[in-house]
């Protein structure tokens, strides 16, 4: 969805709003002048922060630090800007607060922007003014982070801080100790901290990836997702349940929030759902399922495709691969609850007269898919650079939304795209950031290794009880978390504990993501969740449940992607087409019995069954397959069977 800050008094400035309102046609007459200053000086430089992104991107990277100071310049005077701009008075001590740490946050990066060789070379003798710049960079970047992501991270950043200063003091999980300039220095002064890895993921390729998304929602590409699902699936049982989950795999693939998902998808599909008799909370937690799978789902997957090959040292290529078939699954498994539900509450298709001409829909902006389909060409078959490829899907999107009147990005709609792009880019870029202080800490320390060890001694070096607990970490630590935060801390915490064990570097860290991006149905934490009960009016925490429960089967995938890594595409194509067979039996066993319904009601006992099949699939083995698969069958047949010779009044069951 596309970015919106919107004041809630009539006097307001409306800087962003769905359908592509530019601030520049915003009502801000009645404003003071100070404060269209400020919108403008927002509008400015997130259309410059965007070119300098594309222009990087055209004619090569400038040196490390670089880049990555120049783009963290433009977070910071942004995050703190738009803080201004959200404020309705007269200029007031918070507004001059707020552009005091967007100074600071300019001079701080351009102090290392200048003179990072200098800094370089003194790293082991800091001088005192490096110091304080070190102290300033790591306040602006972890209040940066709390405006845009409340107050969980930077807490957390806080701890590691401490732990690197005050470690040595505890008496487990102790370090040799450091000073004061030595922990500063380490994270603000070099390539360690903040100016990591993550945050040079974040100054290329993920802020590419960004405003390409930003230019497909201001050419009419989200709609067109939308529109097409509406009229494939409108007409097939539960229409609008369903329309609602390949939408938002559809839209997730270029959105990469859960939250932005469930917002932009939710609002058409939640009231055609229940008003074919899907209950609210049902309609709710459909959303919010579908929602958060938008992160899993390749090219994009929340933008941390990108930091996943960087951190592995992989290609890009390599990880939208293996994410492939575990994302179709994901969505399958949401797909078969939807049915199963519609079989099990009657519900029909949607009216005839709802449901667009797919032919019409499909003629009317096939053509937007176009660049994404480049995007991938360009990736697998080219083997060009994220960047470079990125780069030219934007050029081949600006040329081909110019076939129609509707679609094509004029220079307004383009600047709009523009801002889009860089405000939506905030986020991901603060929390990379400010990601760079957890990593670095860990790294001085040596922390990481000491929580996989202890992971492991727990585990008593059983994998399925290691797998377990890494679960239950990951659910712990990405609740409340974006995409790429959630993967960056347990890339790093908690990853290291699967590949010590003897799992593939790759599928560890997809099972770690997998389930830190679950964390947004877990309850208590369940954002996703939380962000449907404003479009169904249900109690959060009863949302929340149901949310968890509807997505229940997509807790098996990762188990079933550790022991069966032919479900990343890895082995023979024999192999990968055997795996896919037998997660999809095991996904609907599951499904059946999460719902307790199969061609009739199911009793306790049947859907225990269910549940061993389902388990018995997970394992890779030709001998627990067919156990599986037999328990499977067996029941199928069996109320099936029992189907045919209900009496009339079931026959809506066998529709």
């Amino acid at each position: 969805m596309i970015y919106r800050l919107q004041y809630k008094s009539h006097k307001s400035i409306k800087v962003f709003r769905r359908g592509g309102v530019s601030l520049m046609d915003a009502n801000v007459e009645k404003q003071t002048t100070f404060r269209k200053l400020i919108a403008v000086i927002i509008i400015c430089l997130g259309v410059t922060m965007s070119c300098f992104h594309l222009y990087t991107a055209a004619i090569g990277s400038l040196p490390t630090m670089e880049q990555r100071s120049m783009h963290l310049c433009f977070v910071l005077v942004l995050i703190f800007l738009k803080s201004i701009a959200k404020r309705q008075k007269k200029l007031n001590l918070k507004d001059i607060v707020d552009i005091g740490l967007a100074i600071a946050g300019l001079i701080v990066t351009l102090y290392a922007f200048f003179l990072w060789q200098q800094m370089f070379m003194r790293a082991p003798f800091p001088t005192n003014t490096d110091v304080v710049i070190g102290v300033l960079l790591i306040i602006v970047v972890l209040e940066g982070t709390r405006r845009e992501l409340g107050i969980i991270f930077p807490i957390l950043g806080i701890i590691f801080i401490l732990y690197g200063l005050f470690g040595h003091m505890l008496p487990i999980a102790s370090h040799k100790g450091f000073e004061f300039w030595r922990v500063i220095t380490y994270l603000t002064q070099a390539t360690e901290g903040v100016y990591g890895t993550v945050l040079g993921v974040s100054a290329t390729y993920i802020f590419l990836f960004i405003l390409f998304g930003a230019f497909l929602k201001h050419s009419g590409a989200s709609h067109f997702f939308v529109e097409l699902s509406l009229a494939l699936f409108g007409q097939a049982r539960g229409g609008p349940a369903k329309v609602a989950t390949v939408a938002s795999g559809l839209f997730g693939m270029v959105s990469g929030s859960a939250v932005a998902n469930v917002m932009a998808v939710g609002p058409f599909t939640i009231p055609m759902m229940t008003r074919l008799g899907y209950e609210p909370k049902f309609s709710g937690g459909v959303i919010s399922v579908a929602g958060t799978g938008g992160q899993f789902m390749p090219p994009i997957m929340g933008a941390a495709a990108f930091i996943i090959a960087e951190t592995l040292g992989i290609s890009y290529l390599n990880v939208i691969i293996a994410a492939f078939i575990p994302a179709i699954l994901y969505y399958a498994a949401l797909w078969f609850i939807v049915d199963i539900r519609a079989q099990k509450a009657g519900i029909k298709t949607l009216p005839p007269e709802e449901v667009p001409d797919w032919k019409s829909v499909f003629l009317g902006g096939f053509y937007l898919v176009a660049p994404l389909v480049l995007l991938v060409y360009f990736l697998a078959i080219v083997r060009w650079s994220p960047l470079k490829s990125g780069f030219w899907a934007i050029i081949s999107l600006l040329v081909v939304s110019s076939f129609r009147k509707e679609t094509r990005l004029t220079p307004r709609k383009i600047i709009q795209a523009l801002s889009d792009g860089a405000m939506d880019s905030l986020n991901v870029a603060i929390i990379c950031a400010a990601a760079g202080i957890i990593i670095g800490i860990l790294s001085l320390t040596g922390l990481s290794l000491k929580f996989s060890q202890l992971l492991i001694s727990l585990s008593m070096g059983i994998k399925p009880v290691l797998l377990i607990l890494t679960m239950i970490s990951a659910l712990i630590l990405g609740m409340g978390m974006t995409t790429t935060s959630v993967y960056i801390v347990l890339s790093v915490i908690v990853a290291p504990a699967l590949t010590r064990m003897g799992v593939a570097p790759l599928a560890a860290h997809l099972f770690v993501f997998y389930f830190g991006i679950l964390s947004a149905i877990t309850p208590p934490v369940a954002t996703a969740s939380y962000a449907a009960t404003s479009l169904t009016k249900s109690s959060p925490t009863e949302l929340g449940f149901e949310g968890w429960w509807l997505g229940m089967a997509g807790y098996i995938i990762p188990f079933m992607f550790i022991y069966s890594p032919t479900l990343l595409m890895e082995g023979n194509v024999l192999g990968i087409v055997w795996s896919i067979i037998t997660a999809i039996i095991g996904i609907y066993a599951l499904s059946a019995s999460i719902e307790g319904y199969l061609y009739g009601n199911l009793s306790i006992f049947t859907r225990a069954i269910l549940v061993v099949s389902s388990l018995s699939l997970i394992y890779a083995g030709l001998v627990t397959d067919i156990v599986g698969a037999v328990l499977f069958l067996s029941i199928f047949l069996f109320r099936k069977l029992k189907l045919n010779k209900a009496p009339h009044h079931l026959e809506h069951q066998r529709k």
